[in-house]
């Protein structure tokens, strides 16, 4: 409960005063439509509860890290911080993302709970949302997708981005797609978040994909995550008893060992880089209509977010872009590997924790299509988690990728 109190606290003192009317009326008919970042904060003021809402574009949310300044600390001898964009919270409707993605997102709340994209969900209808480069803090129950889920079909989702938990408590957890659930159903989604809790001690709050205590009950199905989770007590991929229906974690990025060999379906299973990357480890996932893979060079990627249809509607193309970077972690120099399909405007940023760009390898400019190369100096760059960026006019991929000196 005062996990909940203090997060309607914060809500009360967003940085806009205004309401944004959205296009629509909520119903399934006519669904509110959001363009905006300023749109998608919006849904938090309206009533949720069985009503339909549909992201029409990508957003771009790196205007959220100057939101809702504010003393954190609670220290007037101490600089103000932006909290960010706020949850949106108690949602129990339905979300649509259509195959478009949320970049950049950014949430300081490092002494309140319930922190996620969604806060806390109830009974809703979430689908095709991809949430990329997130950087979000929070005191407990904190995920890159939503704090908290209880009965909720959440399908076709992902994050990517970076998690941070302040909590000591044994209560307060967090993961890189849901930090705790509870009878919901999670299926065909995946994390790359990096998630960390340098302050708690108690084994299992720190959760690679998301949290259930629930022994009985598969919280997740056809689902993977290969986010590094990093904690002072014992980490889990999917739940203290790793319970997740043909689910697989990266057991090399996420740090997190396999200890239990068996063919139980209803367990979350770890496996080598090498198998994750194989199509043939995945059993029972729908590899025609939902994933597809770039056998050995990559993981499962979801088909909602592939450009191919949106490229033919804008008549930009940005269909099969990729981009890979190493080694990582790097000490002096690293190597970015790229391509694209098409001839295209392309530009490769490299940037911090803080979405601030600390490089640009490639600037904006008609780009030919094809694979390339490009050297990266990292000798001055700070030891910490970066991000490798390429991006178009019609959408973008992100590789991320660690300094260390």
């Amino acid at each position: 409960m005062k996990i909940l109190i203090y997060t309607i606290l914060f809500v009360l003192f967003t940085s806009y005063s205004h309401a944004i009317k959205l296009k629509g009326s909520g119903s399934k008919t006519d669904p509110y439509q959001i363009t905006t970042i300023l749109e998608l904060q919006e849904v938090d003021k309206l009533v949720k509860f069985e009503k339909y809402f549909i992201l029409m574009n990508d957003i771009d949310a790196t205007e959220t890290r100057n939101w809702n300044i504010l003393d954190h600390d609670q220290d007037s001898t101490t600089p103000d911080e932006p909290m960010g964009f706020v949850p949106i919270g108690d949602f129990g409707g339905h979300f649509d993302g259509q195959g478009y993605i949320i970049r950049n997102l950014y949430m300081n709340f490092p002494k309140a709970g319930l922190i996620g994209l969604f806060g806390n969900c109830a009974t809703s209808k979430i689908r095709r949302v991809g949430l990329e480069n997130c950087d979000i803090t929070g005191l407990g129950n904190v995920g890159g997708f939503c704090g908290n889920s209880e009965n909720d079909i959440i399908e076709e989702c992902y994050t990517t981005g970076i998690i941070t938990i302040t909590g000591k408590s044994d209560e307060q957890r967090g993961a890189g797609f849901c930090g705790f659930v509870n009878n919901s159903n999670i299926r065909n989604c995946y994390s790359t978040c990096f998630i960390k809790n340098l302050f708690n001690k108690n084994d299992y709050l720190v959760a690679s994909f998301c949290f259930s205590w629930e022994k009985y009950f598969t919280p997740a199905e056809f689902c993977y995550t290969t986010g590094k989770a990093i904690s002072l007590g014992k980490v889990c991929a999917f739940g203290a008893t790793e319970h997740g229906n043909y689910c697989y974690w990266d057991i090399e990025t996420t740090g997190i060992n396999d200890t239990i060999k068996n063919n139980i379906d209803d367990r979350a299973k770890g496996l080598s880089t090498e198998d994750m990357m194989k199509q043939s480890s995945y059993r029972g996932w729908d590899f025609k209509n939902v994933w597809y893979i770039d056998e050995g060079k990559d993981y499962p990627k979801l088909r909602a977010f592939r450009r191919d249809t949106k490229a033919e509607e804008t008549g930009l193309a940005a269909d099969k872009l990729t981009i890979d970077i190493t080694p990582s972690p790097a000490t002096v120099a690293a190597q970015i590997r790229y391509s694209a399909s098409y001839t295209n405007i392309i530009k490769i940023a490299i940037t911090n924790i803080f979405g601030e760009e600390v490089a640009v390898p490639v600037s904006s400019q008609s780009h030919a299509a094809g694979q390339f190369t490009s050297e990266l100096d990292v000798s001055a760059f700070p030891s910490g988690v970066y991000f490798c960026v390429l991006q178009t006019p019609a959408g973008a991929v992100t590789k991320q990728f660690v300094v260390v000196h």
